[in-house]
């Protein structure tokens, strides 16, 4: 009966060890998925290969040499590598509680929405950031601190071509705006190198934090939204469903 229990015991804890395993991994794929990352993981598997060919199959001594003075060096390469996903990784795993749920208490979404169709009929561009569980004080600071109530009309105000801040992206926290005129992070992904810098900034951004972030263009008036390092083009009547939806989605880790 002991040998029993042992046993049940011991396939327990393998199949929690590799049911974590398999889940870290899988968080680890999500991260990476649709990112260059995932082309540097291939190559550092090539590099694996080569190794271990180079050791144990053909036995090159020279070759075998090099890779091993790599690979002791391995670590400090990935994290200069790896410096941006792993911050991220990090940070949003820090961020998130489980199963939180954020309630949305004012209808900010909607003057948002509305703003954003009005600008879209009369080609205004803007870069709206909406704050979620990551803090954005490294780049609200580097705008102007507005501290305001949302309201549709005071967006079109910021983003009019007149205004001294219209260039820059206004950031949304605790359902107000916190400030104006700031300074994203430009995404250098090649996949969106034809894209206008209004929308590589609210795509740089979302690949950095967990923020929503809404793209007007001043060229066509379309509008995007930016997640998770990903632009989608949407519909004005689309909008505030996607933007409810994203943000008071349940976060898990």
């Amino acid at each position: 009966m002991e040998l029993v229990a042992h046993i049940w015991n011991v396939y327990i804890v393998n199949i929690l060890d590799i049911l974590i395993l398999a889940y870290i991994f899988y968080r680890i794929l999500l991260v990476i998925k649709g990112t260059r990352t995932i082309q540097i993981v291939i190559g550092l598997i090539v590099l694996v290969a080569i190794t271990i060919i180079a050791r144990d199959v053909l036995h090159l001594e020279t070759l075998s040499w090099l890779m091993s003075r790599f690979w002791l060096a391995a670590v400090v390469i990935l994290a200069v590598v790896f410096q941006t996903e792993i911050r991220y990784a990090l940070a949003k795993i820090g961020s998130k509680l489980f199963f939180a749920e954020t309630k949305i208490k004012s209808n900010f979404l909607n003057e948002i929405c509305e703003a954003a169709v009005e600008m879209s009929r009369i080609k205004m561009g803007a870069l709206i950031v909406i704050e979620k569980d990551m803090g954005l004080k490294n780049y609200t600071e580097t705008g102007i601190k507005i501290d305001a109530v949302i309201t549709h009309e005071l967006l079109l105000s910021i983003f009019n071509t007149k205004a001294p801040i219209h260039d820059g992206a206004v950031i949304i926290k605790d359902e107000r705006i916190d400030s104006a005129g700031c300074v994203l992070p430009i995404s250098t992904e090649i996949e969106v190198k034809h894209l206008g810098t209004r929308h590589r900034a609210g795509i740089g951004l979302s690949a950095l934090t967990d923020a929503i972030i809404v793209v007007v263009s001043e060229q066509t008036g379309t509008i995007s939204v930016c997640l998770d390092g990903k632009i989608e083009q949407l519909a004005g009547d689309k909008l505030l469903e996607k933007l409810t939806k994203c943000y008071t989605q349940k976060a898990i880790l």
